[in-house]
């Protein structure tokens, strides 16, 4: 599964061209996943970033890009990294070894809305980090006042909106050509014990 949101606002430039779509990332165990450790980020985390970013296939950069990313420009690897713990939320999941495994992430859209990204290596997917990243990322949301997340994925990133549906009530869905939005609600009432 590839557990990848992209923000309602790519970080970014769209690309002008269709590239082809890479091919699928290389098999890996399926199971549960160790005990992870999450933890915030901050703005100094960077190398938590460039770590998760290298562990991700070109087919999981696609998906959470929404187009070829080979490697992080210095606008996009600093709009990633501006994180303030209030209108830039990021978590990060580590493995026993301490090696960054995924992150998730929120940013401010105004009044309590936020968008939400969330990026597992292709090593760790398909083993829970996803869906443990997802319930940190909503928490810390509603701690911060946040009521909705909004997501873009990809209309082939079926695991993905199968993941946030299993983790959040989704009160709306809007489709775009190759593009799904996904808002959950993030109220208590109505997120359970989400």
């Amino acid at each position: 599964m590839t557990a990848t949101l992209t923000p309602v606002h790519p970080v970014g430039a769209r690309p002008t061209a269709v590239t082809a779509l890479p091919g699928p990332p290389r098999p890996r165990p399926l199971g549960r996943a160790p005990t992870v450790a999450v933890r915030e980020l901050g703005p100094t985390d960077a190398d938590v970033l460039d770590a998760v970013f290298t562990g991700l296939s070109d087919h999981s950069r696609y998906l959470r890009f929404h187009g070829a990313t080979p490697r992080l420009t210095g606008p996009v690897r600093r709009k990633l990294t501006a994180v303030d713990g209030r209108r830039h939320l990021a978590v990060a999941a580590f493995a026993p070894t301490g090696e960054p495994v995924g992150i998730a992430r929120l940013i401010w859209l105004g009044l309590r809305d936020a968008e939400l990204a969330v990026e597992v290596v292709d090593a760790w997917q398909g083993r829970g980090v996803g869906r443990r990243l997802l319930h940190a990322i909503a928490a810390r949301g509603r701690e911060e006042g946040y009521a909705r997340l909004v997501a873009v994925v990809l209309a082939e990133n079926t695991a993905m909106q199968a993941l946030l549906a299993s983790v959040l009530p989704i009160v709306a869905v809007e489709t775009d050509a190759h593009e799904i939005t996904l808002t959950a609600d993030l109220r208590p009432a109505l997120a359970g014990a989400a």
